[in-house]
């Protein structure tokens, strides 16, 4: 059996350091096994999907190494591997009317209402969130009869309602298992006709003979929908294995308001491929020899599925800075130069037009765009405090600030942009009563160190998030 591996992200953000984890153990488990490697972009969610996170993801896969041998902009045997062409072939329609042919799948006719009204219900009486499989008695003529007069359905899975899901996952000890009364009658094609991701991750990964599912464990849950799925529909299942989700260092998982998660951030901010490669493999799969520094090539020769971790790997950044030292102290000063040239290069565009005003010589870009590189930055206490202000009334303004900020990005009301941060900061201005000018300024010397800096707010959106409230919180005990 030759090995067919995939990584199957969706096009709906930056390409996240999670993906390139998983895509990294699938690349090195296909190469180790001479098999092959495909990228497959899952576009089912039309709308968040955009085309520039699909070029994104590319780009990503190639800056790290990790070449696909079949995909989106290469083609292959097997396609076409975005799933809203496959969508338009009518592919999963096939499959999901054989479903209801066979009595394994039943239209659902519940609104979006009767489901928040079931919803409240069942979190009321403390039971289950799940389907009341109201819908999954009704004989076909009924049903049918309701599709003739053009009623609005879905189509669900109809799971067993008796005994157990068991699985042998090679990286656990024991079966995984689930009753199959726990588990939902998924929704497996919309009232549109788009697939949900498990019917259409089923179905793609049997056309495309994926013979193993390497994932995260958060796909833990859907496991016996997958298996089951394929069985009803006469497909072999690929094996499917699970590892361990990344973790922040308080162990949740990991997430851009704790960590850079955004692969292109770090390649913008100068890291080379080879060191994140380094770092993510360390993550999952130790060296037989226990070094810390081996490249790609190495990766694959050492890879052992059996030695990859289902314990939550943690993402310590200081772990990474201590390999890109290791990398770059490595290059030859050609190459050195190159790679500072290039990681200019990728944030020109960006940059530039902030500093441009307070450039004299070419030399100045340096020390106006350190702001923007810098780890940490120094403080002069006189302008922190701005005049009118006390060391408390400081303080407090900056605690506010990231703690408001911090609420607003966990809801979803703030992307890290200059217009939404302007719009938060103003909206956080006007609600204490705060003077602009006052709160502006100590805003601008806690982030960047320097009274003087470029635009506020599009100096915050570049400086990143992450970077602007380390900074603060680190300024925080030393205002007195």
């Amino acid at each position: 059996m030759s090995v067919r591996v995939r990584i199957a992200p969706s096009p709906t953000g930056d390409p996240h350091v999670g993906t390139a984890y998983i895509a990294l153990l699938n690349y090195c488990f296909a190469k180790s096994q001479g098999g092959s490697f495909i990228l497959r972009v899952e576009d089912t969610d039309q709308g968040r999907c955009t085309p520039e996170s699909k070029q994104a993801i590319m780009d990503c896969m190639r800056w790290l190494g990790l070449e696909y041998d079949e995909g989106p902009d290469i083609g292959g045997e097997h396609g076409p591997y975005e799933q809203s062409q496959r969508v338009e072939a009518g592919i999963y329609k096939k499959y999901s009317d054989q479903l209801v042919e066979q009595g394994d799948a039943y239209p659902c006719f519940c609104s979006s209402e009767d489901l928040t009204t079931m919803r409240e219900a069942q979190r009321a009486a403390g039971e289950p969130i799940m389907y009341d499989r109201r819908c999954r008695d009704l004989s076909k003529e009924e049903a049918q009869a309701r599709i003739d007069a053009g009623d609005s359905h879905v189509i669900r899975m109809k799971t067993p309602l008796e005994g157990e899901h068991s699985y042998p996952d090679r990286l656990r000890k024991n079966p995984v298992v689930k009753q199959w009364v726990d588990v939902d009658d998924q929704v497996l094609l919309k009232a549109d006709g788009w697939p949900t991701y498990h019917l259409a991750a089923v179905v793609d990964d049997h056309l495309m003979g994926i013979t193993h599912v390497i994932r995260a464990e958060e796909w833990l849950n859907s496991l016996p929908k997958h298996t089951w799925l394929n069985k009803q529909l006469g497909f072999e299942v690929p094996e499917y294995i699970h590892v361990g989700l990344l973790r922040n260092a308080d162990k949740s998982k990991i997430s851009k308001r704790k960590n850079p998660t955004n692969v292109l951030w770090y390649r913008d901010q100068g890291y080379l491929p080879g060191a994140l490669l380094n770092f993510l493999c360390l993550l999952g799969h130790s060296h037989p020899e226990e070094r810390d520094q081996f490249d790609l090539e190495e990766m694959v020769r050492i890879f052992d599925l059996s030695r990859l971790s289902v314990a939550g790997p943690v993402f310590d950044m200081d772990k990474l800075k201590f390999l890109q030292g290791l990398w770059f102290r490595d290059l030859s000063p050609e190459q050195m130069c190159a790679v500072i040239h290039q990681s200019l290069d990728y944030r020109m565009d960006e940059l530039l037009p902030l500093v441009a005003e307070r450039m004299i010589t070419g030399g100045d870009f340096c020390n106006q765009a350190d702001i923007f590189y810098a780890d940490d930055v120094r403080w002069q206490m006189q302008d922190v405090i701005p005049k009118g202000w006390d060391a408390n009334q400081t303080r407090k303004a900056l605690d506010t600030t990231v703690k408001s900020l911090r609420k607003l990005i966990k809801k979803g009301k703030l992307e890290w942009t200059a217009a939404d941060i302007e719009k938060g900061i103003k909206d956080i201005a006007e609600k204490n009563d705060w003077k602009p000018k006052q709160y502006y300024m100590t805003l601008r010397v806690a982030a960047t160190g320097r009274k003087d800096s470029p635009p506020l707010f599009e100096s915050l959106e570049a400086i990143g998030q992450l970077k602007v409230f380390k900074r603060i919180e680190a300024l925080l005990p030393k205002i007195r």
